[in-house]
């Protein structure tokens, strides 16, 4: 155990880096849980989780940008989702950029959506760096602050091992169920 937590302080900084240029939010929350046990420190945890995304972001759109017709082969089944974003782009503008951050799925489709686009590539590196700043800060500090519940549910899961099973079985019944019954009504 003392290894991982060794390899995490040595290498959880890249990690991140790597895994927020594709925009994951565990990375992030992990790192958070990460800083309020005192593996890893708060601050540059957001600030390279922030670069990170950034550096993705760009990169996508640049690329988009610069290879289309590399990209295109990949692009034409998401057509109809890249005109989408166009339509979005326009109605909300900087607004959508700022949002994209948070909506999985989206935050890849935008930056390809901009690279093929005449949107400005010095208004989107402005407003997707703030943005980028807005989702490692509110990510990282809620992670953060909530690491001191998630702990105290794992010492309680600890003390009483028959709750976990039972916590999930009930839930992959409920999801099966749930399931079953939507099977049910489309038939």
């Amino acid at each position: 155990m003392q290894e991982t937590l060794n390899d995490i302080q040595t290498y959880g900084y890249i990690v991140l880096f790597v895994y927020s240029m594709g925009g994951g939010f565990v990375g992030i929350v992990a790192a958070g849980v990460l800083s309020a046990l005192g593996k890893l420190d708060l601050s540059l945890s957001i600030l390279i989780a922030c670069l990170g995304n950034i550096a993705g972001s760009m990169l996508l759109a640049y690329l988009s940008r610069y290879q289309k017709q590399d990209f295109q082969k990949y692009l034409h089944k998401h057509k109809r989702k890249i005109a989408l974003v166009y339509l979005y782009l326009r109605r909300y503008g900087i607004l959508l950029i700022f949002i994209n951050k948070f909506i999985y799925g989206f935050k890849t489709i935008l930056p390809l959506a901009i690279g093929l686009s005449r949107y400005s590539f010095k208004k989107f590196f402005f407003f997707n760096a703030l943005a980028c700043l807005l989702w490692a800060v509110s990510i990282g500090l809620c992670s953060y602050w909530a690491s001191d519940m998630a702990v105290a549910v794992f010492e309680k899961i600890q003390s009483y091992p028959y709750i976990m099973p039972l916590f999930l079985f009930t839930l992959v019944g409920g999801i099966l169920l749930t399931l079953w019954i939507k099977s049910k009504k489309k038939s």
